[in-house]
């Protein structure tokens, strides 16, 4: 038996989730545009950074003790290793999120919706190229800001082989992030607990009017529930009376309210309410 056609808005899954009812919740992946914008943020606010460390503060250490080795030790603590380290440093400690990420609404996930562990970060960051330019852009911009573009230009030739794995692979992922297993979802997006098969039963006393229902997977109540949320017309009433027909038959019960539509929605309570009062017992 098949449900009415309904058109949906189309909806670019990156990965799914399983709820306790087995309903894959949907995160939307992050576009090559947002992810771009992202990392200029990142380059933007690491190159004001790097400006004022070096012009306004070891500028003024090293005029009061000009020694080559105070001034290789500062540069190499408080400009080389942020330089290189910035997008490893605020993932790892940051939820998966530097400050362009953050400001974009982007975050870096596993495939299996949690945050990556610290292997997982590394592998991305080792094979993020731009990462080994990163520091002559710092630097170089630093000192000559005319070499702004000219560095900006290589740091896009080297970001190039993941630019267009980004734009080609189905989850927008770049080659790091398919070697470690991660992901960049926009955090933005959410699912609405109406697209889930959840169902509010208004009371932690509701009794279930048909127990029978348990018999039913969590595949046939999303099925239900998608039936519910279809248009309004002829084909849509024919159709749910025909499935109230068959689900009395598959459970040997008796409908017992007097609209189909109710008794779908009676079932669905019943199915939450029945789950849940099971996850409790088991826990």
């Amino acid at each position: 038996m098949h449900k009415p056609n309904a058109r949906k808005p189309a909806i670019m899954a990156l990965l799914k989730v399983a709820t306790p009812f087995n309903i894959d919740l949907e995160f939307m992946p992050a576009g090559f545009m947002k992810r771009a914008l992202a990392w200029c943020c990142d380059l933007l606010i690491l190159y004001v950074y790097s400006y004022i460390v070096i012009f306004f503060i070891l500028h003024n250490i090293t005029s009061l003790s000009p020694s080559a080795e105070l001034q290789f030790v500062l540069m190499l603590l408080f400009v080389v290793l942020p330089a290189m380290t910035w997008h490893l440093f605020f993932e790892v400690f940051n939820n998966g999120r530097s400050p362009g990420k953050l400001l974009t609404g982007l975050k870096v996930i596993n495939k299996e919706g949690a945050s990556p562990g610290l292997g997982q970060y590394l592998i991305r960051w080792i094979l993020f190229l731009p990462n080994y330019f990163m520091l002559t852009f710092i630097t170089v911009s630093t000192y000559s800001p005319i070499a702004f573009i000219y560095i900006t230009i290589l740091l896009a030739l080297a970001a190039l082989p993941d630019m267009i794995c980004t734009a080609i692979s189905i989850n927008s992922q770049r080659l790091g992030d398919l070697a470690a297993g991660t992901v960049v979802v926009d955090i933005h997006y959410k699912m609405s607990i109406d697209d889930t098969i959840y169902m509010d039963t208004g009371s932690d006393d509701y009794q279930p009017s048909y127990p029978q229902v348990l018999k039913l997977s969590d595949r046939d109540i999303n099925g239900i529930h998608n039936t519910l949320k279809s248009p309004v017309n002829k084909e849509t009433e024919a159709f749910i009376q025909k499935l109230t027909q068959r689900i009395e038959t598959v459970l040997n019960i008796t409908m017992q309210e007097n609209d189909h539509r109710e008794f779908l929605i009676t079932l669905i309570k019943d199915y939450n309410s029945l789950t849940q009062k099971a996850q409790q017992r088991s826990l």
